[in-house]
């Protein structure tokens, strides 16, 4: 399965330029991972989720983007979100990634 949408992350390299690529995308992943680490299952809330999908679709993460979804309708619904579903789409993007983008992953 695909995790990462190559197109987008290479759209966002053109769009910024290579030489600034690797900051700018680190900087998108260290929020991610600043967020998720403060995320718990009884306080997270529907603007966390929704802020880390912004941040994944701009890094074309479409697992997280879909397991960010899933948790805000959750919150919405007033029902516990998945953080772990959550974390662990951020972990399988950062896994997918790191081979072709080492900075992401570091």
């Amino acid at each position: 399965m695909d995790h990462v949408d190559w197109d987008r992350l290479n759209e966002l390299r053109t769009d910024i330029g290579e030489e600034d690529f690797a900051d700018v995308a680190m900087l998108f992943v260290a929020e991610l991972q600043e967020t998720l680490e403060k995320l718990s299952p009884d306080t997270a809330t529907s603007a966390d989720f929704h802020f880390l999908r912004g941040s994944a679709a701009n890094l074309g993460f479409v697992t997280l983007v879909a397991a960010c979804a899933t948790a805000e309708e959750a919150c919405n619904a007033s029902n516990v979100p998945d953080v772990a579903a959550v974390s662990a789409a951020f972990m399988a993007a950062l896994d997918e990634v790191a081979p072709r983008v080492p900075e992401l992953a570091a």
